[in-house]
């Protein structure tokens, strides 16, 4: 994108917004998109351009040795996921009305399993605090998630959940509507308790009523509530063999990257000043939550980009076997991280959520290629983006 920018002597943000997928527009599988199902890429493109100030300019030099330099780089994400693809969520209740959450998510640092508390804690319209999240995932006896993936967690677990959450409300109002001598339709949930949509001071607390109802006389009904909840993809087709038809995916997520270096024309390494990351994630459920997440990402997207690879002799063999020589990031080498976000609901997701997990990482390569494309005055295609790569390319060695 950026070399055809170059040629047509056009800003490289301004050819992505005229060339942004959007709603009408198909994927490279034929998938009809519309607005739940894509998002917004020209107002991601729009926020990070008044973020990274990218009206100043790309190129700003610093003294005759150093030039600072902004690249970007545009993102969208699909999962290639089995078309059966489910995931199951059940709740069971404690003596003090709390709520146990079991689900089949295993937990990698994404928050997925908080952001499952907090909605059973929405559709309960109880503190998040009564919500307990079983950690430890046992196949025998949780219930199925499909993959430990980050970024369709929420998708599916949180609906399961939600369906969860319903199973048991219903079960619960059947109950009351019993004891309080009502139609199910004129009770509410709130506060641990089922009560009366018209007078509120007629209820049942939670731990009246989830382990059966008693009558004074010891006479009593009902029963254990256990919730239980699944969802599975809808509309997931295999792709045609000849042709590469076919939805292989839920929505679309979307976004776009900048990236800021300062770059040694004498020596040709540079330093990462700013990564900024603008995606869609439709509705934002747990803000710190999602911020750390596109944040670790983009350092991952970085170290990527920048300087994680394997070396290996001309026998196949691994010569950097160790974090000496194969080097992450270290702490002091991080970059400033702003990450933003654009909501466009996904009618699909949980409370409009869609996907946000890998996202963060796609589009940073691609903008430091970009950064140092501009800055070393070469085109820049392979990685990691290491200062020798950039001399050799310069000097015609290759790699």
């Amino acid at each position: 994108m950026d070399i055809l920018a170059k040629n047509l002597n056009m800003d490289p943000l301004y050819i992505r917004e005229l060339n942004a997928i959007g709603p009408g527009d198909t994927t490279p599988t034929q998938t009809l998109l519309n607005r739940s199902n894509i998002g917004d890429l020209r107002q991601c493109l729009q926020k990070v351009k008044e973020l990274s100030n990218w009206q100043e300019g790309q190129v700003s030099p610093v003294n005759e040795r150093f030039v600072r330099v902004k690249g970007i780089g545009s993102l969208w994400k699909n999962s290639t996921i089995p078309p059966d693809s489910s995931s199951g969520v059940i709740l069971t209740f404690n003596p003090d009305g709390s709520v146990n959450l079991i689900s089949g998510v295993v937990e990698i640092g994404t928050g997925t399993k908080t952001v499952l508390a907090q909605m059973v804690a929405e559709r309960f319209k109880m503190d998040v605090s009564q919500v307990h999240v079983k950690m430890k995932v046992d196949t025998q006896t949780t219930p199925e998630h499909w993959k430990t993936v980050a970024s369709r967690g929420t998708l599916m677990a949180g609906r399961a959940a939600l369906a969860a959450a319903d199973d048991a409300i219903c079960q619960i109002k059947e109950i009351a509507a019993t004891v309080l001598r009502s139609r199910e339709e004129d009770l509410e949930i709130a506060n641990q308790r089922v009560y009366l949509r018209d007078n509120p001071s007629i209820c049942l607390l939670f731990d009246e009523i989830v382990y059966g109802y008693m009558y004074p006389n010891g006479n009593s009904i009902g029963g254990q509530i256990i919730g239980r909840g699944n969802y599975i993809l809808r509309h997931m087709t295999h792709l045609d063999e000849e042709t590469g038809a076919g939805n292989p995916g839920p929505e679309w997520s979307v976004g776009a990257q900048v990236i800021e270096i300062e770059f040694d024309r004498r020596d040709l390494t540079y330093k990462v000043v700013k990564i900024i990351s603008v995606l869609d994630v439709g509705k934002v459920l747990n803000y710190k939550g999602a911020r750390g997440q596109v944040t670790g990402a983009a350092s991952m997207g970085l170290a990527f980009a920048s300087r994680e690879t394997f070396i290996f002799d001309r026998l196949g063999k691994v010569q950097n076997p160790q974090l000496r020589t194969y080097r992450p990031i270290h702490y002091d080498e991080h970059p400033e991280y702003i990450v933003e976000f654009v909501e466009t609901p996904d009618l699909e997701g949980p409370f409009g959520a869609r996907g946000v997990g890998e996202q963060g990482l796609l589009g940073v390569p691609a903008a430091l290629g970009n950064c140092l494309s501009i800055a070393a005055n070469v085109q820049l295609t392979n990685l990691p983006l290491t200062p020798e790569l950039i001399w050799r390319t310069k000097e015609g060695r290759g790699q």
